[in-house]
């Protein structure tokens, strides 16, 4: 299969829309972004997907390169004329990606009780009723922004993991986004090369997956990232290939390999390198973080799903150079402004309540889906 590339079709800095209701878009942008409101998140897959572009298109479209810069220069006689080499071509793909847009109530009940952490009006304390709507506000937008980058980093992990992404939901029909992996980096082991078996071989399956990754994106895996019960499967003593690299650290050699360390208690945890002439530099990651599903997707609502199935291990490389897009929201009040996320807030007259809303068109594109893979491995 040959090396694919997908680049972004277009690119529109981002700009601030007009006045919306109650606020203007500008403060609600500021709110929505500002340092002291924003969520406390643990986002791990979104750091493969550094750079963003903003699309003035409801569609999200990227260009599928056909790479031929690895080619031989062809040899001629000296007396002859060269040789013309076609010039690459390419494929756009689009996609009308399916709207994120959590929305919440601020009722205006909710400004008249205290507020925790408030003090008391009876020791010359307290806030204003528009002072405690302004911070319900505040903490509507942060919510919305909390789900939607949850999200965001869920399409990150699916990109990686899985090499496609598929969108359900709601008054939306199901759809896969493939992004064309090479099957073959796709594996699952069965018998007894499955890593609890006495007769696996972690080492030379990693390395397998790691040679073909290269062959297909011209570029080297350098991160793995190991699923809890994969973790442990891998280091397990039945391994000799994998406590090579124990005795290695044990020398003072150049691993560093914390086997016994799975987790510190947070949802992913850098467990050392491996290091040497044969391997370069590969970076091992345990991830366990999960999110709670909303029923929609099959599961109880409330539900703790895993982001990483805990029996797989992913190769990554730095060459993916993931681009998180989003497509224009459709909205008049944003005056369909290429924006990553839109906020607004309205009035319903009766009964007497108010709506926040935060808006969000994404899709994660992995600009070489071939440098990466997959393997079940328990």
């Amino acid at each position: 299969m040959r090396n694919k590339l997908f680049a972004p079709a277009s690119f529109v800095p981002r700009v601030a829309a007009g006045d919306i209701g109650l606020y203007s878009a500008v403060t609600l942008l500021d709110v929505l972004f500002s340092p002291e409101n924003a969520p406390e998140l643990n986002q791990f897959w979104m750091k493969f997907f550094p750079r963003s572009i903003n699309f003035t298109t409801e569609k999200i479209m990227f260009d599928e390169i056909d790479n031929n810069e690895y080619r031989l220069a062809p040899f001629v006689a000296p007396n002859v004329q060269g040789r013309v080499i076609a010039a690459k071509g390419f494929t756009t793909r689009s996609f009308r990606p399916a709207y994120v847009k959590p929305k919440h109530v601020i009722d205006p009940a909710r400004t008249i009780p205290r507020r925790a952490g408030e003090m008391s009006t009876m020791v010359g304390g307290g806030m204003s009723l528009q002072q405690k709507f302004d911070l319900i506000m505040a903490d509507n937008l942060r919510r919305e922004r909390a789900m939607i980058e949850n999200r965001w980093d869920w399409m990150a992990c699916k990109a990686i993991v899985d090499g496609k992404v598929t969108v359900s939901g709601e008054d939306y029909p199901t759809t896969t986004v493939d992004f064309g992996r090479d099957p073959a980096l796709t594996t699952t082991l069965t018998g007894g090369a499955l890593w609890t078996a006495s007769t696996a071989t972690p080492m030379a399956d990693i390395q397998a997956k790691r040679t073909l990754a290269f062959k297909l994106s011209r570029a080297p895996v350098n991160t793995l990232i190991f699923g809890i019960d994969a973790w442990t499967a891998f280091v397990q003593e039945d391994h000799p290939d994998v406590q090579t690299l124990l005795n290695v650290l044990r020398r003072g050699g150049e691993s560093v390999f914390n086997a016994p360390n799975i987790s510190d208690g947070s949802p992913y945890n850098y467990q050392g390198f491996i290091s040497g002439a044969n391997t370069g530099r590969l970076e091992l990651w345990t991830y366990s973080n999960y999110y709670e599903s909303d029923g929609t997707d099959g599961n109880a609502a409330g539900m703790g799903i895993n982001y990483l199935d805990p029996s797989y291990v992913v190769g990554v490389g730095g060459a993916i150079n993931g681009v998180a897009c989003y497509g224009a929201i459709m909205d008049r009040r944003a005056q369909l402004q290429p924006l990553s996320m839109f906020p607004k807030v309205w009035d319903e007259e009766d009964p007497s309540v108010t709506y926040s809303m935060t808006q969000s068109a994404p899709l994660m594109v992995p600009i070489r889906p071939n440098n990466t893979f997959r393997l079940k491995v328990v």
